[in-house]
């Protein structure tokens, strides 16, 4: 069944779209800042329990939610189960936001370049606007906002999936902020990003360039958690078999548009390789 409602939010998503307005997170900073307005004065808020607090309300409200559909009308279950995943995949499809970017390419839109280049690297070293950057940033995206999601939708169900964007809504409010509250968070998305990361690479490395992939992987993986956006951006390029372009500004255009391109074509591959092997999964009884 979680089978049959990845390939669905895949086709809604692909085919129709779905409008940001209807997939925002505005109201998550607002929750988290009103919870900390009464429970930042207790010891226990600034470290973990402060984090798994704050997650713990709207996971366990979903929770509660599915059971009650589960018991009472299974199919609405699996409908609002479809809704919650297609909301934790937004605001924004990366195969949309994909083709926008190329668009605003080809039509000399600077203005829109720039909107989506900071959106991809999510304003880390924003001086930066090289094609290996733009290439590792969106790899990082594709994995936050789409790979991550659906591991763990199969993990946990719709609870996985919210658990898992909010987690990452979490990281992007406190990820220059320092302090015990700050380093749990990251550490919970860390723990949460490990798995997700490198059956993303494996998975990029299969439908790439695998030797380059697989070598580049070695190189940064380590013993600790900090190191998944590494995995990610090293093993990515090298399946892509990126390779930067030269000095001729003439031809700069041309590549960053066929990069781009090929890393879609390449995360596309991948996508589809996830969802082969969770079709077996669940064809022999490893998956509901």
């Amino acid at each position: 069944m979680k089978l049959m409602i990845i390939l669905l939010a895949w086709v809604i998503e692909h085919f129709a779209g779905i409008a940001d307005s209807m997939r925002s997170l505005d109201w998550f900073p607002r929750y988290v800042q009103a919870l900390e307005n009464r429970c930042n004065r207790y010891s226990f808020w600034q470290g973990p329990a402060g984090v798994i607090v704050t997650l713990a309300g709207p996971v366990l409200l979903v929770g509660l939610l599915m059971w009650v559909l589960i018991k009472l009308f299974y199919p609405m279950a699996v409908v609002v189960s479809l809704g919650l995943l297609l909301y934790s995949l937004g605001p924004g499809y990366l195969n949309a936001k994909l083709d926008d970017y190329v668009h605003a390419l080809e039509q000399a839109d600077l203005a829109r370049v720039q909107q989506l280049g900071d959106e991809f690297s999510r304003g880390e070293a924003g001086d930066d606007h090289s094609d290996r950057y733009l290439l590792e940033g969106i790899l990082v995206y594709a994995n936050h906002r789409l790979f991550g999601v659906i591991f763990w939708f199969m993990v946990l169900g719709p609870c996985g999936a919210v658990l898992y964007r909010l987690a990452a809504a979490l990281l992007q409010e406190h990820r220059e902020i320092r302090g015990s509250y700050g380093d749990s968070v990251r550490d919970l998305y860390n723990i949460l990003d490990w798995p997700a990361a490198r059956l993303f690479a494996l998975g990029n490395a299969l439908t790439g360039n695998m030797v380059d992939a697989l070598e580049a992987w070695r190189e940064v993986e380590q013993r600790t958690l900090a190191v998944n956006d590494n995995v990610i951006r090293a093993s990515g390029l090298g399946a892509l078999n990126y390779q930067p372009s030269g000095d001729e500004t003439e031809h700069l255009l041309d590549d960053r548009i066929y990069w781009v391109r090929a890393l879609q074509g390449m995360l596309n591959r991948t996508l589809l390789v996830w969802l082969t092997v969770l079709g077996l999964m669940t064809l022999s009884g490893l998956l509901g």
